[in-house]
């Protein structure tokens, strides 16, 4: 908003040039303002405007800029061993002896190892006896081979595989799994008990005799031949049956790990891995 001043207060403040023919048509006035020091910010000057207006009576008009702080940006430097530790899982990273971050929480949880994110001796060591049970080049770091296998078997919930690991029935649900996989979009099949088409017992009878188990022909006589597990108990691998308001069993599959299965469902649909739609199930174990 502009503001008016009388011609007697500037008259006062500005003294007149004494040549008459060079006089100017307006008065300027400046003024200074002094720039507070800030501990917080760098030293900086404020720009000062000043514009006279002296016809017919003027005031002076001081603009000031305000000073620009500069904000000091921190970056936090990785050394080579972090960002090995932290590259992304979809890469597959090479990750070694000492190295640390979330890439390495994540191998020692597929691992079952404690969480704390350093690839010590430990891990290492649990690399290699997973490596071995695979049949991998036993090295104690993540090679491209490992990566696949740990991505694999974190997704299936399978640690070891056939030629190592904790036990016979670990390594045979691994081979039920591998089985029921290959033979995912076969088509349903009603009877059938063939790679040309399966009906549900047919399939999952076929995917136990190929890991070196024989199932009965029928869901019913499948449910029986099973030892029944509770379903926190089950584990990959094992049985999933489906069970009518009766508690007659109408279907069967192969609980794939976190309320999932492999199965041949219904004509019309091929053999996929599917969500368990129902809390009326059972487990068993061959």
């Amino acid at each position: 908003m502009p503001v008016t001043a009388r011609r007697t207060a500037l008259h006062g403040a500005v003294s007149l040039t004494s040549d008459a023919s060079t006089r100017p048509t307006g008065r300027t006035l400046a003024k200074h303002r002094k720039v507070s020091k800030s501990a917080s910010a760098p030293r900086a000057a404020a720009a000062v405007l000043s514009v006279g207006l002296a016809v017919g009576g003027g005031a002076a008009i001081s603009v000031v800029a305000p000073p620009q702080t500069a904000s000091a940006a921190t970056t936090t430097t990785l050394t080579a061993a972090q960002v090995r530790g932290n590259t992304s899982i979809a890469s597959r990273p090479l990750i070694r002896f000492r190295d640390s971050g979330k890439t390495v929480k994540y191998v020692q949880k597929t691992l079952r190892l404690p969480q704390n994110g350093y690839f010590g001796n430990s891990t290492v060591a649990a690399v290699k006896k997973f490596q071995r049970s695979w049949g991998i080049k036993s090295t104690g770091y993540m090679s491209k081979p490992t990566w696949n296998r740990l991505t694999w078997a974190a997704k299936h919930g399978v640690l070891y595989g056939k030629k190592g690991g904790s036990s016979t029935t670990t390594t045979f649900r691994a081979k039920v799994l591998r089985e029921a996989a290959k033979l995912k979009g076969t088509p349903y099949r009603y009877g059938g008990t063939t790679t040309s088409g399966f009906d549900c017992s047919g399939y999952t009878g076929y995917v136990y005799k190929k890991a070196g188990k024989k199932l009965p022909r029928t869901s019913r006589q499948q449910y029986s031949a099973t030892k029944h597990i509770s379903r926190s108990a089950a584990k990959p691998g094992d049985l999933v049956f489906f069970r009518n308001g009766g508690g007659g069993v109408y279907h069967v599959g192969i609980y794939a790990g976190k309320n999932m299965l492999w199965h041949s469902s219904k004509p019309g649909k091929p053999i996929a891995k599917a969500k368990i739609w129902t809390k009326s199930v059972a487990f068993g174990r061959a």
